[in-house]
């Protein structure tokens, strides 16, 4: 994409971390930027501080595993902006430890964020995207769909290599990108936002 002032990204589990850094350095190219996230009061700061340094962005809270929620995002970034020209889905959660002790819940919880909230961004804002004129699509993995993960972790890496190998790249004429990263993720604060816990 060359020119970015004017467009619009969409951004998942944007509050912290990998997310909030994509949405700012989005928001510093003059793009306008849709937030998302479950924790609601970290949303809410993040799109603050970005307004604070001028961006025009705004947070829907969203649950990447309901595809209810994801159409619903779509729909706020729609409204507000009109259009969407970059999806991150960047949204993910660490749990479990090997695959025989990992109890089940864990694993839907792990898949249902990690893989899930993929396939539902990709299949809710593809159509859009393939409307318009130019569209991206960036689907955050993590070296464990390379190698593992030291931890065990069977759910997040499983959910890590399928994202990496087979929906980094949708099957059509849109430009998309895979976004392998190593960097420390805050399993521990993923946990407490778990549904139900």
């Amino acid at each position: 994409m060359k020119q970015l002032s004017g467009r619009v990204a969409v951004v998942t589990g944007a509050a912290s971390g990998i997310g909030l850094a994509m949405a700012t350095r989005f928001a510093a190219e003059g793009m306008r930027c849709v937030l998302a996230d479950i924790e609601e009061g970290a949303l809410q700061r993040a799109v603050d501080g970005l307004r604070r340094g001028g961006a025009a962005a705004v947070g829907v809270r969203t649950d990447v595993s309901s595809a209810a929620d994801v159409q619903a995002l779509a729909d706020a970034a729609i409204a507000e902006f009109g259009a969407v020209h970059v999806l991150c889905n960047n949204a993910g959660v660490g749990g479990g430890t090997d695959f025989a002790k990992t109890p089940l819940d864990t694993w839907e919880w792990v898949l249902g964020v990690n893989l899930w909230g993929v396939i539902h961004g990709c299949r809710t804002f593809l159509p859009l995207l393939l409307e318009q004129d130019e569209g991206h699509i960036v689907n955050t993995s993590s070296m464990a769909a390379l190698n593992g993960h030291p931890l065990g972790l069977a759910p997040y890496t499983v959910s890590m290599r399928v994202v990496k190998t087979r929906i980094a790249r949708p099957p059509t004429t849109l430009k998309s990108a895979s976004a392998p990263t190593l960097l420390p993720i805050q399993f521990r604060w993923a946990e407490v936002m778990r549904s139900g816990h």
